[in-house]
């Protein structure tokens, strides 16, 4: 049986056009400049703390519009947890890849399931290519930085399933603020089937998606939408206002 919810809480963990998320999320959160601009400074932050889910519809177009890797969690915020505690696989990774994933920000793995991790390289740089419910990151820490960095890209903007192309690549397109591009990953041959496959798995799930079911007790209106194709009027077309859960 699905679970029903009243609240939300919204994480954000990373988005390439900040000013322009900043200036629109201030004409709708009640939240004052300075604690919108805090929060975005220091993705992955947590944007929006139990908010009513009436709400949802008017912001979630917003951090779409601007390309932004988001989860969604039900209710408040679930305790974050390092990667070894939510990956069960953490102990059978290298000691480079676990040296590497060890110091990166839990917050990046807030509302998420991690599926796969596996050593990759991308742009010459060595480093993890982590699968979840939401999006592919990939980890790394170049030579002369003593800090981790990462690419996400959200189920959201990748454009069909990802292709193997010679060379052992994994091919992802995707669309972002700074147009369509191609991302090659290079990993181990023995890793390319099951990294594709849990990309396909995951990105069918739609995990990542806000399915909201919306009620009129006017009219006994009822409809369950994936957020972005749900109702997103105050009122019924009766004139009663609609009733919103999120569903999952």
């Amino acid at each position: 049986m699905a679970c029903e919810h009243k609240y939300y809480s919204l994480i954000l963990k990373g988005c390439s056009r900040q000013e322009n998320l900043r200036q629109q999320l201030e004409n709708v959160l009640l939240r004052g400049k300075l604690a919108i601009k805090m929060a975005i400074d220091q993705m992955p932050s947590v944007i929006i703390y139990k908010g009513k889910v009436n709400n949802i519809l008017e912001i979630l177009p917003i951090f779409t519009a601007e390309k932004a890797a988001i989860t969604v969690t039900f209710g408040g915020v679930p305790q974050p947890l390092p990667l070894k505690k939510i990956y069960p696989h953490f102990s059978e990774l290298t000691p480079d890849l676990q040296a590497l994933l060890t110091p990166v920000p839990q917050n990046l793995w807030l509302g998420e399931t991690i599926h796969l991790i596996i050593a990759a390289t991308f742009l010459e740089e060595n480093g993890a290519l982590i699968i979840s419910s939401h999006a592919i990151y990939f980890v790394d820490k170049p030579a002369d930085d003593t800090n981790c960095r990462w690419l996400i890209i959200p189920y959201t903007q990748i454009t069909g399933f990802p292709a193997v192309s010679p060379g052992n690549n994994l091919i992802i397109n995707c669309c972002d603020p700074n147009g369509c591009q191609t991302n090659t990953f290079s990993l181990q041959a023995e890793s390319l089937p099951a990294a594709a496959t849990a990309i396909r798995k995951a990105k069918a799930a739609k995990h990542y998606l806000t399915k909201v079911r919306t009620t009129c007790l006017g009219c006994g209106f009822l409809s369950e939408d994936y957020a972005d194709s749900a109702p997103f009027e105050a009122l019924c077309h009766c004139g009663q206002p609609y009733e919103r859960i999120i569903i999952a």
